[in-house]
């Protein structure tokens, strides 16, 4: 239900965890996008054994299954990007990276596993390094709107509002084009960091805006902005 504007707007300041960052990694989106399809149909039947039991949320069966599609076809970057994120809901981490720098070995190119092991750091609470690793991202590709999105994440995190306004900003203009739902979550974080610096006027402004695109605003920051 979208809220009142005239009663009081109401925010999260639940930064960790939050967001685009936990959503955007679905595994639909590597299904939607594959990077390296596998000619080896058994290790193709591993994969969609993995993503199913992905899809139950079954982590470590998932994982099982991906690990025999690796090794059926140890190329495979599907199959190793989706055991990666298994590994993240697991929140084992450290196999996370392993498996997303596995990932960037088969296949440099990969954005996908490059923004995602941008994440695991981030979520190491490794800010430099995370910050590195979408920063060389976006240096290949400018437009790349989860790496956007996600160094404004880190910069939130580190209460460096100014840049992560700057980011968040960005991921909105990639968005706002084609995808609503993304483009309220950057004004969602736009909002946050005005909040954060201060500035509740500002941050109603892009909080009002984020509502209208659908983006339900959590109860815990009401008191902040009143």
């Amino acid at each position: 239900m979208k809220f009142n504007m005239t009663i009081c707007l109401i925010m999260s300041f639940l930064i960790v965890g939050c967001g685009n960052s936990q959503k955007k990694d679905n595994v639909g989106n590597y299904e939607s996008k594959l990077n390296s399809p596998t000619k080896n149909d058994e290790a193709a039947k591993y994969y969609n054994d993995g993503y199913a039991e992905f899809q139950k949320e079954n982590y470590e069966k998932a994982i099982k299954n991906y690990k025999k599609a690796i090794q059926l076809d140890s190329s495979y970057t599907d199959a190793i990007d989706n055991c990666a994120l298994s590994y993240r809901r697991l929140n084992q981490l450290d196999s996370a990276e392993y498996y997303y720098k596995l990932s960037l070995k088969k296949l440099p190119t990969n954005e996908l596993a490059m923004s995602n092991l941008g994440l695991v750091y981030m979520f190491k609470n490794d800010f430099k390094t995370a910050k590195s690793t979408f920063k060389k991202l976006l240096k290949t590709n400018p437009n790349y709107g989860d790496g956007l999105y996600s160094l404004s994440e880190v910069y939130l995190r580190e209460n460096k509002n100014d840049s992560a306004i700057i980011y968040s900003s960005k991921a909105y203009e990639v968005w706002k084009d084609n995808n609503p739902e993304f483009s309220a979550d950057a004004l969602y974080y736009t909002g946050l960091a005005y909040l954060q610096k201060g500035d509740k006027k500002k941050a109603m402004d892009f909080f009002i805006r984020a509502n209208k695109l659908g983006k339900n605003i959590p109860p815990e920051i009401q008191k902040q902005l009143k």
